[in-house]
């Protein structure tokens, strides 16, 4: 598995978008399901059955450890002595028109984010069924 789904700080056009090692082959706007939380600093995502949209960052197989390696430091997973603030599972990434795009690493919020001062990030009443994403430039945070 040589790709990484990202719904937050690391996408394309956001704050810490630098800090990835390297170069991806390519970058695919995607959908994943879970549900999406909120702040003005970063966003946080659980399991769940919303669609959230985000970026799916696929890279050469040689290089997808020291990718996660970066990722688990920036995310802080796996960091000794300090509890988790993500966890890196598994998810199933799909295009815009739902076609099965594999699956991918991503980095799920490791406590309830509502107790970190998060807010829920729902799909609009009226469209139930649309992607969400953060920011949600539709809404204000």
């Amino acid at each position: 598995m040589n790709q990484v789904f990202v719904y937050g700080t690391l996408k394309r056009g956001q704050c810490r978008v630098s800090l990835w090692p390297t170069s991806p082959i390519s970058i695919t706007t995607a959908w994943v399901r879970g549900k999406l939380f909120g702040r003005k600093d970063y966003p946080a995502m659980t399991q769940g059955t919303d669609r959230i949209g985000g970026e799916l960052w696929q890279f050469e197989p040689s290089q997808i450890s020291n990718v996660l390696l970066v990722l688990d430091k920036i995310e802080g997973v796996n960091q000794l002595g300090e509890p988790d603030l993500y966890r890196r599972e598994v998810v199933t990434a799909f295009s815009e028109t739902g076609d099965r795009l594999g699956d991918s690493h991503a980095y799920l919020y490791a406590t309830d984010p509502l107790n970190d001062g998060f807010h829920r990030i729902t799909p609009y009443p009226d469209h139930p069924g649309t992607k969400i994403e953060w920011p949600d430039i539709k809404r204000s945070i």
